[in-house]
């Protein structure tokens, strides 16, 4: 037996763009999300295409920060792989952190059967400075070898899936991969509330507060679909600076400025695929930091620099006719 509400959940997102010149539609999404032979695929259709692969475990026993101390776990952390308009990649990877009932290891038969929940076999704080303390070791210190590592269990499974036979290496638009770190804890009327914190180039950090613990699948879905808007703002960002590197007329400019257009515009829809007991988190992210006005801004800025490009490139060549 063990205690019915977790300490805290942790989450790991990483985000990046489906080696695929094409978007797969979702025949071949559920090859490539299926992950092992016979395994059923979620599919959603509308707003926007997504698709969901089944759930695998991995078996974990090891350290997990805790303020300046570790405490050992045992358990499982839960993984998944979704596919979002065809384009865009993710893999997930999360667990809840229990306190366990006995204070010594069980036979992994305990462990295995539930997916995604690891188990504090040492002598730890009461909950609430327990709780505090894994948030902020997780989401501010980078494991030890020894301690618990979302991020590369997080990585390991995308690039499995990227180096899929089916996926032909050549997607549109070249772009990197962001990570997104999440971890909640249940706050009951507290929530439901998250914050988001940039940390670098490519790495974000989510805290979240959960009305209870029915709510963390949504929280998990809630953090994709946020990973997946961040992500889009990112390459819209990066891809306007590449593009200024040439001149407003050159061809290269327009090779890295037209298919961003293409491929990436449609993919915005803030909400449309977190589930509703979570959607009025957006509300609070179109304020601050404003996701909407940053990516009309952005889009705006796109659009101007192919018509721009486009206009100086007819005028030149019409020049050049008369000439």
């Amino acid at each position: 037996m063990v205690s019915a509400t977790p300490l805290v959940v942790l989450g790991e997102v990483r985000t990046c763009l489906l080696p695929s010149a094409a978007a797969l539609a979702r025949a071949e999404a559920g090859d490539l999300l299926a992950l092992m032979p016979g395994r059923a695929v979620r599919w959603r259709e509308r707003p926007g295409t997504l698709g969901v692969s089944p759930v695998t475990a991995v078996g974990v026993d090891c350290d997990l920060a805790l303020g300046e101390q570790t405490a050992r776990i045992v358990g499982t952390v839960a993984t998944s792989v979704s596919l979002t308009g065809g384009r865009v990649l993710q893999s997930s990877a999360h667990t809840r952190i229990l306190r366990a009932a006995e204070r010594r290891r069980q036979t992994w038969s305990h462990y295995i059967s539930r997916k995604g929940i690891t188990e504090v076999i040492t002598r730890i704080p009461e909950r609430e400075t327990a709780g505090n303390d894994l948030v902020e070791s997780y989401l501010t210190q980078a494991p030890h070898p020894e301690q618990l590592d979302l991020a590369s269990i997080s990585e390991r499974l995308l690039g499995r899936v990227r180096a899929h036979p089916q996926l032909d290496q050549n997607p549109p638009v070249q772009a990197g991969t962001t990570r997104l770190r999440w971890a909640a804890r249940i706050g009951g009327s507290a929530g439901p509330a998250a914050s988001l914190r940039l940390d670098d180039d490519t790495v974000r950090s989510v805290r979240l507060i959960l009305r209870d613990e029915t709510d963390i699948a949504a929280a998990q879905r809630f953090c994709e679909d946020l990973a997946v808007h961040d992500w889009l703002l990112t390459v819209l960002a990066d891809v306007l600076d590449e593009a200024d590197r040439f001149a407003l007329h050159s061809s290269e400019r327009m090779d890295i400025l037209a298919p961003a257009l293409e491929h990436l515009t449609g993919l915005w829809m803030p909400g449309a695929h977190t589930p509703p007991a979570l959607r009025t988190l957006w509300k609070d992210f179109q304020n601050d930091p404003g996701f909407n006005k940053q990516w009309t801004t952005l889009l705006g800025r796109l659009r101007d620099n192919i018509a721009v490009a486009t206009l100086y490139t007819l005028r030149h060549n019409a020049v050049g006719n008369d000439w």
